[in-house]
């Protein structure tokens, strides 16, 4: 079950969310879950696996504007940073990078 305590053993900045959501809690856990459950996730993941880094990045910069949006810092700062190495298409294994990201959202959104 998705609680506030939950949130930030997740790394969640509750705070700071709550507050982009007027303090509204409900508000705050229905856009959680439909920030976790967003289709670019899965599209980041296909587009990495398949080698498509203009797609990837696009999903990338997208995801991180909700999960910034959110707060929820633990997925943000390694999209942003994925993002941002998308952007300056460095040579790297992508997919590799997003495996863990991909595991921890998935936990997360069990919860939701």
């Amino acid at each position: 079950m998705l609680t506030i305590e939950k949130l930030q053993e997740y790394g969640v900045d509750t705070k700071e969310g709550l507050n982009r959501c007027m303090n509204n809690e409900g508000f705050y856990f229905k856009m959680l879950g439909m920030g976790l459950s967003n289709e670019y996730f899965e599209t980041l993941g296909n587009a990495l696996d398949a080698g498509k880094n203009d797609e990837a990045f696009e999903a990338a910069h997208a995801l991180k504007g909700v999960l910034g949006n959110l707060a929820i810092t633990s997925l943000y700062n390694p999209i942003a940073e994925l993002t941002e190495n998308l952007r300056a298409n460095k040579e790297m294994n992508y997919s590799e990078m997003y495996r863990p990201v991909k595991k921890l959202r998935d936990e997360m959104l069990a919860l939701v």
